[in-house]
This record gives C-alpha cells, sequence and structure tokens, in this order.
C-alpha cells in the first residue's frame, strides 16, 4: 500500500497550489484588461473610419 505524504509535505504542497492559484487569477485578470484595451482600441478605429475615411492609426 502507498504511503501518504506527511503534513509538512502537504504543507509544501498547498503553499505551492496556492501560489499557482495567485499567479493564475493575476494573469487571467491581466487577460481580461488587455482584452477590454484591444476591443477599446478597434472600436475607437472603426469609429474614425466611419467618421472620415482615414484608418486609426496604429501604435
Amino acid at each position: 500500500m502507498k504511503q501518504l505524504p506527511d503534513e509538512s509535505q502537504l504543507l509544501e504542497i498547498l503553499e505551492i497550489v496556492k501560489a499557482a492559484e495567485a499567479k493564475a487569477t493575476e494573469m487571467y485578470e491581466f487577460s481580461k484588461k488587455i482584452s477590454h484595451n484591444t476591443q477599446i482600441t478597434a472600436t475607437k478605429r472603426e469609429e474614425a473610419e466611419q467618421l472620415d475615411g482615414q484608418p486609426f492609426p496604429d501604435n
């Protein structure tokens, strides 16, 4: 029968999982922000093209 990890190993694993979860949440929030900013830029580009026919300049 397989032996389970001891408490200190489990606590270490838990800390790693918590850190990974925090990083994943941070990356998700950053991704949402970038996506939102990209959508705003696309909307501005479309509005500018509709107003004067000139393409919105890329940065």
